[in-house]
Order: structure tokens, then C-alpha cells, then sequence
């Protein structure tokens, strides 16, 4: 026990002059400080509040905020990224590797390579590396606010605010892109997204680009600094329904399309048949527009295709933005559900928006093999958008008492049996991978307790 516990003591010991790290309890408080230990019980915590280091019970630990670190320099450069769902709701990132009958294997930074099982496995998308233009956020100095505005904070990888002000910084769009990013708030979702702007100096008032403006579930879109609304505002009642989302804004310069989805469900799009490259930057904007908590996280902007899928016809939507007068017609805020068409069992869907028939045979690199109904062939992982699998039969993975939450640097998020801990290493047993171990650096958050006991009152700050 004496040696498990010095291991345990020696966790995370290059923290201990940054005081970057924030332990948060079931009352609302918070703390921050460095993690000097964790065993199944206790939490060990230094803080320059704090005369002595502290130890706390873990039963009252809501989660951990961490400073994640990056991939190693020395890592090779991938083409591809998979993001790999699994039926509990994980989604793990990582290089695919192999696949058989039985299992997906997946090369990651922060677990050498890891063994899903198939049955687990709920769905398996591929991105190109190349098209990923800005990956963070990754400190508060790469972004812009205005002299005397403070309402932003970053810590354990997120952006924070809780009073009203706005944020910006410039990307390299591409002309047809995907702007994502994980959100958490309490109470409405009220924050406005400008991007393609040009001045960042003005962060919470920029006179360029598209602005998209959350109202609690109303979503309107206008160009900003104007009152040139686009369309019809719209309806996104899952905004209305929980307190996170994870938000894409995809927008094509050469369609003029800009569309919005939320937890992969297309809520609309708008046209812009004016739309003027030469008129557009590279400002990005995130403008909190009151003092409700509000947390952005995991922003990625890559590119798209231009292929948007399953549009909703809305009917009774407000038009004209928030000027504008009513279109009530029958149904008011009914969404005409559009019949699915679902890519075919055994077809995967390419980047240009072709499909192919095939089996994987194999993966080796960058470069995988299909057999199709007419021969074998061979193409970079990167050009496909999907890997099919069959859903005929799948499990969703046992819960255990001593299971924590953690999301990591690259945006997986993953449940796992926290079994123990080494010097460099977290080990995690779930029934999606088996034991694995972890790079303790790759962690920027940690949540426990996630199963509270029947009756138990839901605590302050949860999901936040």
C-alpha cells in the first residue's frame, strides 16, 4: 500500500509551479492549485490559498481541471484523423490502424494504440489533417478582447466567461469550412458567433463577416454590423433542452451556403446568393452577451466538402430576424421531419460525396484497401468520410462505481474504471478497450462521481 500510495503522490509533479489546475466540489466551490496525488478516496491538493496541502474526499470531487500537453514533436505527422463513436456516448480520436470482424485498431499519442471492440463501436468518421486549420483553444494570449473587458478566462483547456464581452482571433478559412466547437452554459444559450470578419481589434463589435446570434433556442443569422438579416430565423429546441451542445457552422464561400448543426443534427441553412470573398477576413469571434456562466471548448475549423445532408423544412419560422414580422402559417415552430436516406449497409461515403461499395481488407499507414464487387482497390484513408460498420449487434459497455469521465487534449472524451495510477500514466479498464494505459499530460479534464445515488440532488456546477 505504502508503494501504491508514493506512486500515486508522484502524479502530475510537473504542475507544481503552475498553478494552472482547478479541483471543483458538489457545493460550488473551487479551488485552484496543483494535484499532488489521487487514490480511489482521497485527492491530494497544493494551493498558494492554502498554508499546507490539503486532502480532500474524493465523494465530493465533481472533477479536475488540467493544463493538457501536446502530441510528442517527434510523433510522425498523420493524414488522417478517426473519430470513433461508441454506443455509451465516447467519442475517441486517433489514426485507424487495422480492422477486423472483431475489432478497430486505433493509434493514438496518448495511449500507444488502443483495441476497440466492434460490438462497442457505434460509428467511425475520417477527417484529413491537412483540412484542420486551427485546433484549440490552447492559451488566452492567441486571443483578442477589448482594453478594460476581462470577462474571459482560460483554464483546463476551455474558454470561461461569465460576464458580458467577446473574444476573436484570426484563422485561415478555408472557402468551404466547418467552424466546431463544444458548448456548456447555464440557464439560455445566448452567445453570438462572427466569423470571416475583418478586425479582431473590435472583439465584441465587428462591422464584417456573418454574425449568428443564439437566442435560447431562436437562431438568427445576419451579416454583421448591418441589419441585413439572411432568411428565416430558426427553431433548435435541443438548445432549450440541455445545457451543452456541440455546435458546427459550416459555411461555403462558393455556394453560398452557411448551415448549422447541433449534436449532429442539421438544424437549417441559409443562402447568401451576395456572398463576396474580397469583402470577407479571417476574424473569428465569440461574444458572450450576458453574465450566465457560459464554457467554449474543443474548437476545430477544417475543411467541407460543400455536402450537407438531411436539411429540415421548417415551417412557422420567425422571419427577418428580430426586426422582422411573423410567418405563422399552420404548425408555428413545427419541424417537417425530412425522410432519411441513409447511406446503404457495406457503402462508405468518399469526401466529393460518392459512395463505394467494399470491404476493408486492410490499413497499413495512410493508405487503405477495399475489396469491392469488381476488384481491389487502394486509396489514402483521408479521401473517405466514413468506415461502414454493421449495426446488426452492439453492446453498450458495463458501468462501474469507479468510473470517471476525462476528456483530453485532442477532444476525445472517454468513460473508463479509473484502476490506478503510475508515475506517467492513468490505467483505465472499460469494456470498450480493455486496460489501457494513458499519458497523464494528455488529460485536461476529469470527472467523478458520475452516477449519483438515487434520490440525490443534482449538485451545483454539474456538466460545467
Amino acid at each position: 500500500m505504502k508503494t501504491a500510495a508514493l506512486f500515486l503522490a508522484m502524479m502530475f509533479p510537473c504542475l507544481a509551479q503552475q498553478d494552472e489546475s482547478v479541483v471543483r466540489f458538489s457545493n460550488g466551490d473551487k479551488l485552484t492549485g496543483d494535484l499532488l496525488g489521487l487514490t480511489g478516496k482521497k485527492l491530494s491538493w497544493k494551493s498558494r490559498l492554502l498554508k499546507d496541502p490539503a486532502e480532500f474526499d474524493l465523494g465530493y470531487v465533481i472533477d479536475l481541471e488540467l493544463p493538457a500537453g501536446r502530441p510528442p514533436a517527434d510523433r510522425p505527422v498523420a493524414g488522417h484523423e478517426a473519430i470513433i463513436g461508441m454506443t455509451n456516448g465516447d467519442t475517441i480520436r486517433g489514426q485507424l490502424a487495422g480492422i477486423t470482424d472483431t475489432e478497430i485498431r486505433l493509434s493514438t499519442w496518448y495511449s500507444e494504440e488502443l483495441v476497440l471492440r466492434r460490438l462497442n463501436v457505434k460509428s467511425a468518421k475520417i477527417s484529413s489533417i491537412a483540412d484542420i486549420h486551427y485546433r484549440g483553444p490552447n492559451s488566452i494570449e492567441e486571443w483578442t478582447h477589448r482594453d478594460g473587458e476581462d470577462g474571459w478566462r482560460f483554464r483546463g483547456g476551455s474558454l470561461h466567461s461569465e460576464a458580458p464581452g467577446g473574444i476573436a482571433r484570426e484563422v485561415d478559412f478555408p472557402d468551404e469550412c466547418v467552424i466546431s466547437f463544444e458548448a456548456a452554459w447555464r440557464g439560455a444559450f445566448r452567445p453570438k458567433i462572427v466569423f470571416f470578419s475583418k478586425d479582431i481589434t473590435s472583439p465584441s463589435d465587428p462591422r464584417s463577416g456573418y454574425e449568428m446570434a443564439f437566442q435560447g433556442n431562436a437562431v438568427h443569422l445576419k451579416k454583421a454590423g448591418t441589419n441585413n438579416w439572411l432568411g428565416n430565423s430558426t427553431n433548435a429546441g435541443v438548445l432549450r433542452e440541455n445545457e451543452k451542445a456541440r455546435i458546427e457552422i459550416k459555411v461555403s464561400l462558393k455556394s453560398g451556403k452557411i448551415a448549422l448543426c447541433v449534436d449532429d443534427q442539421v438544424i437549417d441553412a441559409w443562402q447568401d446568393d451576395a456572398m463576396d470573398r474580397d469583402s470577407l477576413g479571417k476574424g473569428f469571434h465569440i461574444i458572450a452577451q450576458d453574465n450566465s456562466p457560459l464554457r467554449i471548448s474543443d474548437i476545430e475549423v477544417s475543411g467541407w466538402d460543400g455536402y450537407l445532408e438531411n436539411v429540415p423544412n421548417r415551417r412557422g419560422r420567425f422571419q427577418g430576424g428580430f426586426g422582422g414580422g411573423f410567418q405563422l402559417g399552420d404548425g408555428f415552430g413545427e419541424v417537417v421531419k425530412p425522410v432519411e436516406e441513409k447511406i446503404p449497409e457495406g457503402r462508405m461515403l468518399l469526401r466529393n460525396g460518392d459512395t463505394i461499395e467494399g470491404e476493408v481488407l486492410g490499413i497499413v499507414g495512410e493508405e487503405i484497401t477495399l475489396k469491392t464487387p469488381f476488384a481491389e482497390v487502394k486509396f489514402p484513408v483521408a479521401r473517405l468520410k466514413n468506415i461502414s460498420l454493421s449495426s446488426d449487434s452492439m453492446e453498450e459497455a458495463k458501468l462501474y462505481a469507479a468510473d470517471v469521465r476525462a476528456t483530453l487534449a485532442d477532444g476525445s472524451r472517454m468513460v473508463f474504471r479509473l484502476d490506478g495510477v503510475e508515475e506517467n500514466a492513468l490505467i483505465g479498464f472499460s469494456q470498450n478497450f480493455g486496460t489501457a494505459r494513458f499519458r497523464k499530460d494528455a488529460f485536461k479534464r476529469i470527472e467523478f462521481n458520475l452516477y449519483p445515488k438515487a434520490g440525490e440532488p443534482t449538485r451545483l456546477g454539474d456538466d460545467r
